[in-house]
């Protein structure tokens, strides 16, 4: 059998289809279809059953999530299933709890080693991204000013994580940008901008977590296709970057993403309607003026992480075209789209 690396796409979720199966028998469930949903970090499958109810199982990529943090997501979709009407997904749990706890099983089949898998309720509707308009950014607002409500109210179950967001690297990934190989390969101009950009987040980091008020669990990757519109309602997806951190750091992402899929002019009037429908629920977070771009800047510094990490072939030029964002946001305190910017995430 061809080891799993070599197949292609299709090849691959061929066989981690045979994974999703193994662990579907686990549940009390009359499953009728299993059809793939998506296979980008992680596998997505959608599954349906006799009764006519649908679900999402994940088949986790080993190296991306450790096994406190899919128990913690699961931990906290099933406080808010309990304690709220948010419309986050509902942790399914096994048959009979295992090593990982009732909501995480482990799964092989031939040709695929142990893979750990998590069933989640289906959440209908259309991502956000698709409907973006002031009045849907006004919801994501209030959806945001709930959460963060919910999140600092949580009591962790034993097992939570304690993982903190004191950083740009939210994960203890390894710090390759920074490493002398790949400075080294980065234009002296661009390593400049890439080592003053961040020192200023560093030192964002360090006076935020000094000050222990306001900590709490944040999801920390709600942009604006983690979200669906349900018959109007706006609905949260994706809790695996379930983290502590502060109201600041979860909106942050969640604006870097919006400015790198909108026209330059759109930008601040769904920033606007995002700070309307926030602080119809609760006090906007910023401590002093242009806080959230700081975290922005970081999130910038994470991607070119990441790039250094697996597309390595395209860091110098992708560095040059983010230091070119920073540039400003060093000047300005802003970090804001400019002509031929290159998506970032």
């Amino acid at each position: 059998m061809r080891p799993f690396e070599t197949l292609t796409p299709r090849g691959q979720a061929r066989r981690l289809r045979r994974v999703a199966l193994a662990a579907l028998e686990q549940f009390d469930l009359e499953v009728t279809r299993v059809a793939l949903l998506a296979h980008a970090t992680n596998m997505l499958f959608r599954v349906r059953t006799e009764g006519g109810s649908s679900y999402v199982l994940r088949v986790c990529a080993p190296e991306w999530r450790d096994d406190v943090d899919l128990q913690s997501e699961a931990m906290w979709l099933a406080a808010l299933a309990r304690e709220s009407d948010i419309g986050a997904p509902v942790p399914i749990p096994a048959r009979t709890a295992g090593p990982l706890g009732p909501y995480v099983v482990v799964a092989d089949a031939k040709g695929v080693r142990l893979l750990r898998c998590v069933l989640m309720s289906w959440i209908p509707g259309t991502p956000l991204g698709r409907l973006l308009s002031e009045g849907n950014l006004v919801k994501m607002g209030e959806l945001f000013a709930r959460m963060h409500a919910h999140g600092a109210a949580f009591v962790p179950p034993l097992g939570f994580t304690t993982r903190r967001l004191g950083s740009f690297l939210a994960r203890g990934e390894p710090n390759v940008l920074f490493s002398d190989p790949c400075m080294a390969e980065i234009a002296p101009e661009d390593r400049e901008v890439l080592l003053r950009t961040r020192e200023r987040v560093d030192a964002a980091h360090a006076t935020l977590y000094a000050q222990p008020d306001g900590l709490r669990v944040i999801h920390n990757d709600l942009w604006h296709d983690n979200i669906k519109v349900d018959r109007g309602r706006l609905r949260p997806l994706d809790f695996e970057d379930t983290v502590w951190g502060y109201p600041v750091q979860d909106i942050a992402p969640a604006l870097q993403d919006l400015m790198v899929d909108v026209a330059p002019d759109r930008y601040e009037p769904y920033v606007a309607a995002f700070r309307a429908g926030y602080e119809a629920l609760a006090p906007w977070p910023e401590r002093y003026e242009g806080e959230i771009d700081v975290y922005r800047a970081g999130r910038v510094l994470w991607v070119c992480n990441y790039v250094a990490r697996f597309e390595r072939e395209y860091l110098t030029s992708y560095t040059a075209r983010m230091a070119t964002l920073l540039r400003q946001f060093l000047e300005t305190g802003q970090l804001r789209k400019v002509t031929a910017t290159p998506e970032i995430s």
